[in-house]
């Protein structure tokens, strides 16, 4: 069982040098990207990438460094990629007492917004946002996040992508010990640890938005699905990439081809490296079967 007001995976953050370029990346590999959102709180920026399971991407950058930013503008300073995941929660602030009683150490809630422009005029998006202590979470930052205004953030007008995405299908951690780091996001997120080999899938109990299983395997596993990834360099564990579903895979592999990225085919799977996507491996399967990308 997971903790109590965790609810699953919200959304993954792609920290970025160059928000315009990482937006035309994403709309290339054949997503719907949102238009630049500006969070005057935090002086960054973003672009999303919204899909109909309740889970999304979200493309990040620093528009002036600040204390409240210095985990992104210090990630910045090493690589681009998933920085940091956002756990749903429908309180961040109740949310913290359960988070300590089960050893993850919060800091205080934060509350801020960014306008967005929609047809009958411009609203603001507002959320809450709890962090926990990093030193808890192998792999990355992750915080909880409380959606105030969802249906601001998830508009009909940008659930649809050419490429025929439908939702995340599993985050992927590179770990040197997959049965520690899968520990932790077991007790996070609840459910079970499954054993593949030399990879841990943690499988949510719950169902509906946000299950998203949570893949943890060695680095020469990964290096099968995403060959000689640069990313490998980085010191473990880290958040790698992400399994995206889809509903068409050969509109898929006709979006990839037109983006003129190199692409990884093979087992009904369709990856692309991290230099092609921000810093962050991708996968894209109409099926997913764990053992077609990690034999």
């Amino acid at each position: 069982m997971s903790i109590d007001g965790i609810t699953g995976l919200d959304h993954l953050v792609i920290a970025t040098r160059d928000l315009g370029a990482a937006r035309d990346t994403y709309s290339r590999l054949g997503f719907t990207v949102t238009p630049r959102g500006h969070h005057a709180e935090l002086k960054s920026a973003n672009h999303t990438v919204m899909f109909p399971t309740g889970t999304y991407l979200e493309l990040l950058g620093i528009e002036e460094k600040r204390p409240v930013n210095a985990h992104y503008a210090d990630f910045l300073l090493k690589r681009e990629g998933i920085a940091a995941i956002a756990l749903k929660t429908a309180d961040a602030r109740a949310a913290r007492d359960g988070l300590a009683a089960a050893g993850f150490p919060a800091a205080e809630t934060l509350d801020f917004g960014r306008p967005v422009e929609l047809p009958e005029g411009t609203r603001d998006a507002r959320f809450s946002i709890t962090q926990i202590d990093p030193a808890a979470t192998p792999a990355g930052r992750v915080f909880l996040c409380q959606h105030h205004t969802p249906d601001v953030v998830w508009r009909k007008d940008s659930l649809e992508h050419p490429n025929s995405a439908t939702g995340l299908e599993a985050l992927v951690i590179a770990a040197d010990d997959p049965d520690a780091v899968a520990g932790v996001y077991a007790r996070l997120l609840g459910g079970t640890v499954v054993d593949r080999g030399a990879a841990r899938m943690v499988q949510p109990a719950g169902t509906g938005d946000g299950q998203v299983p949570v893949l943890v395997a060695t680095p020469d596993r990964l290096h099968w699905a995403w060959t000689s990834d640069p990313a490998f360099a980085t010191p473990r564990p880290f958040f790698a990439g992400f399994v995206v579903r889809v509903a068409d895979l050969e509109k898929t592999q006709q979006a990839l081809q037109k983006s003129k990225f190199p692409t990884v085919v093979g087992g009904g799977v369709l990856r692309v490296n991290s230099p092609n996507a921000a810093g962050a491996m991708i996968a894209f399967a109409q099926d997913f079967d764990l053992n077609a990308l990690i034999p």
